[in-house]
């Protein structure tokens, strides 16, 4: 009965407008991304539909694996949703630190740091919603 309570909380996260968390967009790259001449650069990507797990705010030595994927992440999960098919997420989450992975198949992706370690990391002020969109760049060249 619990995970019946679970899915209907992550549904209706996705449908109603969350007025503080965070929200943003999961977009996959592939391809060649290097911008050449007369032919614009690859873009933000496609929306795809992905489970975002957000975690407190999580340090890479927090990690097992390489990143950007990661095999697991001994952090504090703070939730769980799934963007729909432009890839659009929101999460209602109190006002903190946290970093935002995305579940690929075989691990949890994380590109980013804020240069003190914090993987994909957003903030959330009181009564806000952070944007951060997450861009999937495991089969793209740069």
């Amino acid at each position: 009965m619990l995970a019946l309570l679970s899915c209907s909380t992550h549904k209706a996260q996705s449908q109603a407008r969350v007025t503080e968390g965070v929200e943003g967009y999961i977009y996959r790259l592939s391809g060649n991304q290097m911008p050449m001449k007369g032919k614009a650069s690859g873009g933000k990507g496609k929306g795809v539909v992905r489970e975002v797990w957000i975690y407190w705010a999580t340090n890479t030595q927090q990690t097992q694996g390489n990143m950007p994927l990661f095999t697991r992440v001994n952090g504090r999960l703070a939730v769980k949703v799934k963007s729909d098919s432009t890839g659009h997420y929101q999460a209602k989450l109190p006002a903190g630190s946290y970093s935002v992975f995305v579940k690929e198949s075989n691990g949890l992706f994380a590109a980013e740091t804020d240069g003190q370690g914090i993987l994909n990391p957003v903030k959330v002020e009181k009564g806000t919603v952070a944007k951060r969109d997450v861009r999937i760049t495991l089969d793209a060249a740069f």
